[in-house]
């Protein structure tokens, strides 16, 4: 994959995760760049929707702006103290899905509970450790290296009252893991509800996120995806 096909794809990405209720007016995706492993792709600042390939700009590690001059997002540096810290990571969404919330309050543990929910089968930490003075923004490079340290080598991290950060190894896996650990935290929620729920083993996990992580999962989900973005597929509720 190139530069202009990783735009394209980091463009629809952002589509899909606007369709899918996890970005909206507010939150980000990027993409390292796959022709110089020390910049990243992500948009101007604007709602994801109404991303487009003309509004992706090219970031260097400590967050500036290489290729235009239009106004980024104040959040850049999480993205660019990630991809440094962590040179396996391709991809990064930060956002703030509402079924997630709940779990960066009450010091209840978000933790795998349905199978397509396996991928954080090694846990999910926390952070809360803000600059107040930013108003809860991650928009300093103090800031940016204590959340880089903060996820270490997990998939994601949540931020207290904020949100959270998903990476992974392509941008369709952070696309996929947006989306699952969001529904997998509606149903934990719901199942506590209920009563005592069981969680997915490590072993489990570990299993099943190597199915969810195949070519063939990962393809079949970015068409579906893909095509609801376009219009051309609906969805049914949990």
């Amino acid at each position: 994959m190139n530069k202009q096909e990783a735009i394209q794809k980091l463009v629809l990405a952002n589509k899909i995760l606007s369709q899918e209720g996890i970005l909206e007016a507010f939150g980000h995706v990027s993409a390292r760049d796959p022709e110089n492993s020390g910049h990243y792709l992500l948009s101007r600042s604007r709602a994801s929707q109404l991303v487009t390939d003309s509004d992706i700009m090219t970031h260097d590690l400590e967050g500036n702006v290489l290729d235009k001059h239009d106004r980024p997002y104040a959040e850049r540096i999480l993205h660019a103290k990630i991809y440094e810290a962590r040179p396996d990571v391709k991809a990064i969404c930060h956002h703030h899905a509402i079924p997630l919330l709940p779990f960066t309050t009450t010091g209840i543990e978000l933790k795998p509970i349905i199978h397509i929910g396996c991928m954080f089968y090694e846990g999910i930490p926390m952070y809360d450790d803000y600059d107040v003075s930013e108003g809860m923004l991650i928009k300093n490079k103090a800031e940016g290296e204590r959340i880089a340290r903060s996820l270490g080598s997990k998939r994601a991290l949540l931020l207290r009252g904020h949100g959270v950060v998903v990476v992974g190894a392509s941008i369709e896996e952070v696309v996929m893991g947006s989306i699952y650990l969001t529904l997998n935290a509606e149903v934990q929620y719901k199942s506590l509800q209920l009563g005592n729920p069981t969680y997915l083993s490590y072993e489990e996990g570990r299993a099943c996120t190597e199915i969810m992580f195949s070519d063939l999962a990962i393809s079949r989900a970015w068409e579906y995806w893909s095509a609801r973005a376009n219009g051309g597929a609906t969805q049914h509720s949990l």
